[in-house]
C-alpha cells in the first residue's frame, strides 16, 4: 500500500506503545504508507535502537513523558491491564483531541475502564488485528503481516464515526483485506474459537508425550502447520487465557466433544461415518477460505 492510497496518515504523528512483534510491524506499516512521524515507547532498548536504525520509528522512549503531547494516534500493543496503567499514568501528557486504539486479543471491559480514564475530547476505539507469526519481539516484526488480514473493530457507544472510519482506513491502509465490527462479547467469544483454542491445542500437540527427539525427521505440513502458533509469548497468552477463560474452556468443551465423536468412529470402525466427518471439515475448510466478506 503506497502512501497516496492514505494521503490522511502522510499529516500524522502516531505513537505506538509496545514495540514487539505486533508494535514493530505497525511501525514498519506505517513508515510504509507514509505516516509524517512515528514515535514508540518500550522498554527494551535494544528494540527502540534497532527500530530506529531500520527507520521504522524516528523516536524511542523506554517510558511516557511529555513526548506524547506529539501523537494524532496512539496503538497500544501490550495486554490491557499494561495498556491501562499506562494510560492512567500518561493521559496528562497526551494531545486533548488524541485518538487511541488497540490490538488487545481480549476485549472484556477494557474499553470502559480506558474510558473512565480519559477527557471527553479523548476517543478510545478498541481494535484487533487478525496478523501475526511465530515467534516474539522486534526482531520478528514485518510490515507484511498485514496484507491480506482481517482487522476487527469493536467500537463502543462514545465512539464518534470520524474516529472509527480513521481506524478501519488505517486498517485498510496497512494493507488489511477486511474490516469488520462486532461488540466485545461477540469477539471474546469468536476470538476463543479462533485463535485462544488453535495456540492451545498447539501447545498440547508439542507437549504431548508422543514428543521426542526423532519427531523432527517425521514432521510434514501438517504437523508444521497445527504447530506453528506453539512458539509462543508464554507470559502474554497466559493473561490472554485467562482473561477469556470462561469462553475458551466452553471451546475447549466443544472440541474435546468433536474428538470424542471421531475416536468412536474410529473404535467402531465405521467407515460410513467417518467419511461423513470428513467430508463436512473439508466443506467448512473450503467454504471458510473462499468466503466473500462484505463488511
Amino acid at each position: 500500500m503506497e502512501a497516496a492510497d492514505s494521503g490522511f496518515f502522510e499529516n500524522k504523528t502516531i505513537a505506538i506503545i509496545g514495540l514487539g512483534l505486533i508494535g514493530g510491524s505497525y511501525a514498519k506499516g506505517l513508515r510504509r504508507i507514509g505516516v509524517k512521524r512515528i514515535l514508540a515507547v518500550d522498554v527494551n532498548e535494544t528494540a527502540l535502537q534497532q527500530a530506529k536504525a531500520d527507520g521504522a520509528i524516528d523516536e524511542g522512549y523506554t517510558a511516557g513523558g511529555a513526548f506524547l503531547e506529539q501523537a494524532d494516534i496512539l496503538i497500544f500493543c501490550m495486554a490491557a491491564k499494561t495498556m491501562i496503567s499506562f494510560i492512567k499514568e500518561n493521559v496528562s501528557y497526551m494531545k486533548a483531541t488524541a485518538l487511541l486504539t488497540d490490538v488487545s486479543g481480549i476485549k472484556g471491559q477494557t474499553a470502559q475502564a480506558v474510558a473512565r480514564l480519559l477527557p471527553a475530547s479523548m476517543d478510545f476505539v478498541p481494535g484487533h488485528p487478525m496478523a501475526g507469526r511465530e515467534g516474539s519481539g522486534y526482531t520478528m516484526s514485518q510490515a507484511e503481516i498485514f496484507y491480506g488480514a482481517n482487522y476487527i473493530l469493536v467500537p463502543c457507544s462514545g465512539n464518534t464515526a470520524e474516529h472509527i472510519a480513521i481506524v478501519k482506513a488505517m486498517a485498510m491502509a496497512l494493507g488489511c483485506a477486511h474490516v469488520v465490527r462486532v461488540t466485545p462479547e461477540e469477539h471474546d467469544k469468536l476470538i476463543a474459537y479462533t485463535s485462544s483454542l488453535p495456540h492451545a491445542l498447539a501447545t498440547a500437540l508439542v507437549n504431548s508425550q508422543s514428543m521426542n527427539p526423532m519427531t523432527k525427521y517425521f514432521v510434514a505440513g501438517s504437523f508444521r502447520d497445527g504447530t506453528r502458533v506453539a512458539d509462543i509469548n508464554a507470559s502474554l497468552w497466559a493473561q490472554l487465557f485467562l482473561s477469556n477463560k470462561d469462553n475458551l474452556l466452553c471451546e475447549i468443551d466443544h472440541f474435546s466433544h468433536a474428538l470424542q465423536r471421531f475416536s468412536d468412529m474410529l473404535q467402531r470402525e465405521d467407515t460410513a461415518a467417518m467419511t461423513e466427518f470428513l467430508q463436512q471439515a473439508a466443506m467448512r475448510r473450503r467454504e471458510l477460505v473462499h468466503e466473500k466478506h462484505t463488511h
